[in-house]
């Protein structure tokens, strides 16, 4: 599952996906607002990119 908003991977990964936190290029979380850094949603990202399709190709490349 790919989200921008970390909350809102807390119900795929408690289904059991593998969850991807994809953040703008250059994310400086100090900057992030604070409803966007609740650490009890730490467990629920699996990955995080700020290239979306540089991350899909190496999932394929491993997969291939």
């Amino acid at each position: 599952m790919f989200e921008d908003l970390a909350r809102n991977l807390a119900v795929p990964k408690s289904l059991g996906m593998t969850t991807v936190l994809v953040v703008p290029r250059n994310f400086e979380p100090t900057f992030s607002e604070i409803w966007e850094r609740d650490p009890a949603n730490d467990d629920d990202v699996d990955f995080v990119t700020d290239d979306l399709a540089g991350f899909l190709t190496a999932i394929v490349d491993v997969v291939a």
